[in-house]
């Protein structure tokens, strides 16, 4: 059944918006009791183990856990990056609350057409859904602070700096490089101002280091999603937002205006403006007078089918993929499989994300034959000096021998394997199982 025909049968008879969820996600309800029972929900987030919670000075910020994959009650909704205050419990900064995509929660386009139709100057927007890194800033007792959803300046430093970074960027530094191009491109952020006091500014990083699906080349940005007004408890509308990035020379998030009659029919010509690229979707927002009431999500289907395949396409995936073809010599052999798979197992955008675990792994066997060609050229040096003490014929004393002379020396494990004659590259794989341990190794030498 087509999504228009499906929105026509649900809105024939509406029943009232967000009925089938057992959570009120509403924006403006969310945050009136925030600002109602602000305390209590603090606590709640701070005590909750499901919660990572990291500290830089008093402040503490929490994000989900491994082991919590959707929020399970309320006060959960709002740890995706909050940032708080203890002793007492005081909100001081608020990134996006959590937003769901279309469908889950049981929450529907008509649900969607009932909340843009309440009275009270309802409007609507469907803003781009940007593929990059969540990033706030606030500021608090005169310093400015960057932060990811799960990360903060001035705090612990290990770990992932996103819930969202792919492997390969586990170690990329978020927040230094987000700050250092705000200072470049945009000053004013990391100046403490009073007309950004009680303001989370929420921004969509992108960087091609950490890049997911969406290819943006290598375009380096900060880009303006949402603002939050601590003082009214409230996101402001995207009009005020756009004025924000205007007064302060900041780039916002764009918008599309999908054409229909309905909110099906908008939604069905935006994925179709978008079908075959690598684009995201959009974000859905409505709004209410001065306030935001309602976010959703709705990603292209094209980019889903990339995203899962990306899932499947790690780094340990492509190495059982090349080890099962060992007569594969360079990158070329690798992609002419890939691509007599096909386009639909294999569609192009996912050929790139091939190409880095490609290159990682001949880095890596770079470094393993570094390490053998050396223990080979050192074991012999080491073979030599022991036969000219243990004499010809005595193997017994000359393994002794090499054996006290080995034992001083780095990565003494290849050197025996080179005395035994079972150095292979496969030898050196088993001593230096991963990229980063033959890196080490080979500092060593």
């Amino acid at each position: 059944m087509r999504l228009t025909q499906r929105i026509t049968q649900e809105t024939g008879g509406l029943r009232p918006p967000l009925a089938k969820s057992h959570m009120n996600l509403r924006l403006d309800h969310l945050l009136d009791d925030l600002r109602t029972n602000g305390a209590d929900i603090l606590r709640a987030i701070d005590t909750d183990p499901l919660l990572v919670k990291r500290q830089s000075g008093a402040l503490v910020l929490a994000n989900a856990g491994g082991a919590l994959f959707t929020p399970q009650q309320q006060h959960q909704l709002f740890a995706k990056g909050i940032v708080y205050l203890r002793d007492p419990f005081r909100l001081v900064s608020l990134p996006l609350v959590k937003i769901y995509n279309l469908g889950e929660k049981s929450v529907s386009a008509a649900d969607l057409a009932g909340i843009a139709s309440e009275p009270g100057n309802a409007r609507l927007h469907f803003l781009q859904k940007l593929d990059g890194t969540l990033l706030q800033r606030f500021q608090h007792d005169g310093r400015v602070y960057f932060t990811t959803r799960g990360m903060i300046e001035g705090g612990p430093c290990y770990g992932s700096q996103d819930e969202d970074a792919s492997a390969r960027a586990a170690n990329f530094d978020f927040l230094g490089t987000a700050r250092r191009l705000a200072q470049a491109k945009y000053p004013a952020l990391c100046e403490a101002r009073p007309e950004f006091e009680n303001v989370t500014l929420v921004f969509e990083f992108l960087h091609p280091e950490t890049r997911v699906i969406t290819n943006y080349g290598e375009r380096e940005d900060l880009v303006l999603l949402a603002c939050f007004d601590r003082t009214d408890h409230r996101y402001r509308t995207f009009t005020e937002v756009k004025e924000l990035a205007s007064a302060h020379a900041l780039v916002h998030v764009d918008e599309f205006a999908p054409p229909g009659n309905t909110i099906g029919e908008q939604i069905e010509s935006l994925l179709a403006s978008i079908a075959g690229t690598d684009h995201e979707g959009t974000v859905i927002t409505i709004e209410h007078g001065h306030r935001v009431v309602y976010r959703v999500k709705v990603k292209g289907p094209d980019y889903l089918r990339v995203l899962k395949l990306v899932v499947t396409c790690t780094y340990d995936r492509t190495v059982e993929l090349i080890d099962a073809h060992p007569h594969w010599k360079e990158w070329a052999d690798v992609e002419a499989h890939l691509r007599s798979l096909g386009r639909e197992q294999v569609p192009e955008e996912v050929l790139g994300f091939y190409r880095e675990h490609y290159d990682v792994y001949a880095s890596y066997i770079a470094d393993c034959e570094r390490l053998r060609d050396w223990a080979c050229a050192r074991g012999a040096e080491v073979r030599k000096e022991a036969e000219a003490e243990a004499g010809i014929g005595n193997d017994r004393l000359l393994r002794k021998c090499f054996a006290a002379r080995a034992v001083k020396m780095p990565l003494k494990p290849l050197l025996f394997a080179a005395l035994n004659g079972r150095l292979d590259i496969s030898a050196v794989r088993q001593f230096a199982r991963s990229p980063a341990e033959a890196r080490d190794a080979v500092t060593q030498l």
